[in-house]
């Protein structure tokens, strides 16, 4: 017999939570690398771009795909009891 969604913790204080009980708070962090278009200069445009390019490619040769993507985009969920959510939203970076 099935009672509902598995519970689920608070991340900040490890209370167990219900979803569906409307006692929590799922949080979604999305982080977006510098999404502005480059400035260059003209010391940027007297450069080779080539070995630029070869410099980049070496940059991203050691590392798999979720890795290459995570330094361009990431997507983090959490949830949050009510009472650290009321704390948390107000300063999100305190400890």
């Amino acid at each position: 017999m099935n009672s509902g969604p598995a519970p689920i913790s608070c991340r900040r204080c490890g209370r167990e939570l219900v979803p569906g009980r409307g006692e929590l708070f799922a949080v979604s962090i999305v982080a977006v690398a510098d999404p502005y278009p480059p400035v260059f200069d003209e010391r940027d445009l007297a450069q080779d771009v080539g070995a630029e390019i070869r410099r980049l490619v070496a940059r991203l040769n050691g590392l798999d795909e979720q890795q290459a993507r995570d330094q361009v985009y990431r997507r983090v969920v959490f949830h949050l009891c009510t009472a650290c959510y009321a704390g948390w939203i107000e300063e999100p970076a305190a400890t």
